[in-house]
């Protein structure tokens, strides 16, 4: 990190489960003696006495998941003993650099960490700043280690290595497969400073990291510089690709965090949320707390809008799974510990998501004293709910809604597992969908159309843009009314909405579901993009649709003449025909465009190409781009 006072290591959001694998049943914890911070050490104390004498101590800086308000973990920092040279973090690891210690400095810095996070019994996972050294040097995976964390009753799945040296670590050649056996083991990754050189892109590429921490340069004063919110957002595309988790580091006003909230990032950590202390807060304090608990935050034109349209992953909990042959009465363990731990994913050990055991589902029996001493020895696959709702990981939130819509109030309660190829990737639960939603609607009515209600231009270009990067066809199609300004001047405005509203309304009964979206774009111009396969049919019949409703507004005689009399704007007679309905449309290839302003030019052209003829026209063009 720029700044090792400053550095972060984040925790995943939903509460955890302690180590509950049937080969590994948790054992009483014992508590491990916190390293002492020496307030009285004087300024002469050397490297090898810190070491030696194991002074280290470490604090916390607490990370928070924007998503549904709660902290998702806490990030360790070291610190020497209070008072001495060698207090601060970066003036440690120089000394060890020059004394050849590194890997043991690093090793110790670990141990404190862990073992201070299990005496404070936080919840989440710790991430822990990791130079190479301690990374390549296997102690992570050695037998001591992995015994010494399960005597803290902490598996590896709850500790994430933040890798620090990038561009040492790009240079090294076992780095890849290193992580990748340590992966195995359960330990999490995340790479640290995002943004500060090429290296930690490549390195992102190689290692598939599950945290991306973006550095803090970035995030400073996010609010009002728009390169910063356009690498942030770039950052966050290609974070969904690879199912990354994004953190930004350095949160220090509500205006950078309440912008970062509009983007779409999911976790931050900064001295606005909370700063690094010996006991860090277990919730989220003022004003973070306040900034958040706002339910409509204020819009930064900087900031991304978000879309229904975006999946399910990037709400979705990483809840600790457990095992099907884990003990229930340990998950019952857990669930009475933790309150906020409504469910629990069952997975097998190929990682395949097997069912859910829900906190409500289970009270009426499992808590009952006999019926529990019955089956608290069981394996917990006997009372899991195996038929529950599941969801592709890209699949929408518009899907995840529809099906919950449609679901039992026990499904609805339980959640839903969210997979890729039956293996797990998180559990969505009820209540941050619903949160989300709402989000959504606030969103969806500031940037609505205010006469149709319809989406405006930004959420047809995020639509738009969405549905490129899933790289799947779909139509694009283009409809304004031709001759609305007369009509509108001759009749009136109120008559002219009428004729707005009517298409609007006809437009939603065509296109209609999750495979199409219908927006307006401002006066008589609407936008359709469709999956559907009879799209070229439902346009056609829009046309109908349009020259009967045209046709209702006017007496029997204008209607014979093909149109009507009014004066110009010269006061000259003028005749005028009747409102039609032009649409421009055509098939997106998206390997053949970039972005929403590809298209909306193409639409534009085609639009004008259907003007050209009189009457209710559908031009539809077949040459595919570049042929």
């Amino acid at each position: 990190m720029a700044d090792p006072q400053r550095s972060s290591a984040a925790l995943r959001d939903s509460p955890r489960l302690p180590p509950v694998h049937p080969e590994w049943p948790p054992q009483p914890p014992q508590p491990p003696q916190p390293a002492a911070l020496h307030p009285d050490a004087g300024q002469g104390l050397s490297l090898e006495r810190i070491l030696d004498e194991h002074m280290l101590g470490a604090v916390f800086l607490p990370v928070l998941d924007l998503r549904n308000r709660s902290f998702h973990g806490y990030e360790s920092l070291v610190r020497g003993p209070a008072g001495s040279g060698l207090e601060r973090p970066d003036a440690l690891f120089a000394a060890a650099r020059a004394a050849g210690r590194l890997r043991e400095l690093d090793q110790q810095c670990a141990r404190a960490g862990i073992a201070a996070f299990a005496r404070l019994g936080l919840q989440g996972r710790l991430f822990l700043n990791v130079t190479e050294a301690l990374f390549d040097s296997g102690w992570f995976a050695s037998a001591s280690t992995l015994e010494w964390l399960h005597s803290l009753s902490l598996n590896p799945s709850r500790l994430v290595l933040e890798l620090l040296e990038s561009d040492e670590l790009q240079r090294d050649g076992d780095a890849v497969s290193q992580a990748g056996f340590l992966r195995e083991l359960g330990y999490g990754l995340a790479l640290d400073d995002l943004g500060q050189g090429f290296g930690r892109f490549s390195l992102w590429h190689q290692l598939r990291p599950r945290y991306l921490k973006i550095d803090r340069d970035y995030i400073t004063n996010i609010g009002s510089d728009p390169f910063k919110a356009a690498f942030v957002r770039s950052v966050l595309l290609l974070a969904e690709a690879s199912a990354s988790m994004v953190i930004a580091e350095g949160v220090e006003s509500e205006r950078d965090l309440l912008t970062l909230r509009e983007l779409g990032v999911p976790m931050a950590q900064g001295y606005l949320i909370g700063r690094p202390q010996t006991e860090p807060p277990l919730v989220p304090q003022d004003p973070a707390r306040r900034v958040l608990a706002t339910v409509e935050p204020g819009l930064h034109v900087l900031a991304s809008r978000g879309s229904i349209e975006q999946t399910v992953l990037g709400l979705a909990r990483l809840v600790d799974p457990v095992h099907p042959e884990t003990r229930l009465e340990s998950v019952l363990h857990a669930l009475e510990r933790d309150h906020r731990l409504t469910s629990v994913p069952v997975v097998d050990s190929d990682g395949n998501a097997q069912g859910i055991i829900n906190r409500y589902v289970v009270a009426d029996r499992m808590f009952r004293p006999h019926v529990r001493d019955l089956f608290g020895n069981k394996p917990c696959r006997l009372v899991m709910s195996s038929d529950v709702l599941r969801l592709d990981y890209r699949a929408s939130l518009q899907q995840a809604s529809d099906l919950l819509a449609d679901a039992s109030y026990r499904h609805a309660t339980e959640g839903v597992l969210v997979t890729e190829d039956g293996k797990y990737r998180g559990i969505l639960l009820v209540g941050d969908l619903l949160r989300m939603m709402t989000e959504f609607q606030v969103q969806a009515a500031r940037y609505a159309n205010p006469l149709t209600l319809l989406p405006g231009n930004v959420p047809i270009n995020d639509c738009i843009d969405r549905w490129l990067r899933e790289d799947r066809r779909f139509a694009a199609a283009y409809c304004d009314i031709d001759h609305f300004k007369p009509f509108n001047d001759r009749f009136g405005y109120r008559m002219g909405d009428e004729i707005i509203l009517a298409l609007g309304e006809r437009l939603k009964a065509r296109f209609d579901g999750s495979r199409s979206f219908v927006g307006h774009v401002g006066g008589d111009d609407f936008v359709v993009l469709t999956r559907e396969p009879d799209w070229e049919r439902s346009l056609s019949a829009l046309l109908e649709d349009f020259s009967a409703l045209a046709r209702s507004h006017f007496e029997p005689r204008a209607i014979t003449e093909g149109g009507y009399w009014a004066e110009s704007r010269r006061g000259e007679p003028v005749f005028f025909a009747l409102p039609t309905l032009s649409i421009g449309a055509f098939v997106v290839n998206p390997q053949a465009f970039d972005s929403h302003r590809e298209i909306a030019a193409r639409l534009a052209e085609l639009k004008k190409v259907a003007k050209r003829s009189a009457g209710n026209i559908l031009f539809v063009e077949r040459r595919q781009p570049g042929s």
